[in-house]
């Protein structure tokens, strides 16, 4: 025959181990939510790195031949598609200034597009005596 359990036994009921899963749910949760974000900051930082990286080659590669006020849109050899928008500034200089934002998308146009603000600086105009 057994004994009848005496109340100075030690063990946990159903309401503390339930308790304590709830407490390690929300912990996971916190965790889940926190490397998530960690996830996402990374890949707009890899995006944001590459959209630099194309940026420079698009300012290498067309910022020399900006003379004229305008939208242009094309791609770039690895494929990335791009569009400038260029706005003379008004002003009594005689090297006319360009106003130029462009815009890359790194991952295709169906990603996230980023601008960048610059401006371009055209040959001095000459002016006949």
């Amino acid at each position: 025959m057994t004994a009848p359990a005496s109340e100075d036994q030690g063990g946990y009921i159903l309401v503390e181990t339930i308790v304590a899963f709830a407490i390690l749910a929300l912990a996971l949760g916190v965790s889940m939510q926190t490397i998530s974000q960690s996830a996402t900051t990374l890949v707009r930082a890899s995006d944001i790195q590459a959209a630099g990286l194309v940026y420079n080659e698009l300012a290498e590669r067309e910022f020399p031949d900006l003379r004229d006020e305008g939208e242009f849109t094309g791609e770039l050899d690895s494929g990335e598609p791009w569009k400038i928008v260029a706005r003379a500034l008004r002003d009594s200089h005689a090297r006319p200034l360009l106003s130029v934002s462009a815009t890359v998308w790194p991952r295709g146009a169906d990603g996230p597009g980023y601008s960048y603000q610059t401006f371009v600086s055209n040959p001095p105009v000459v002016v006949p005596p």
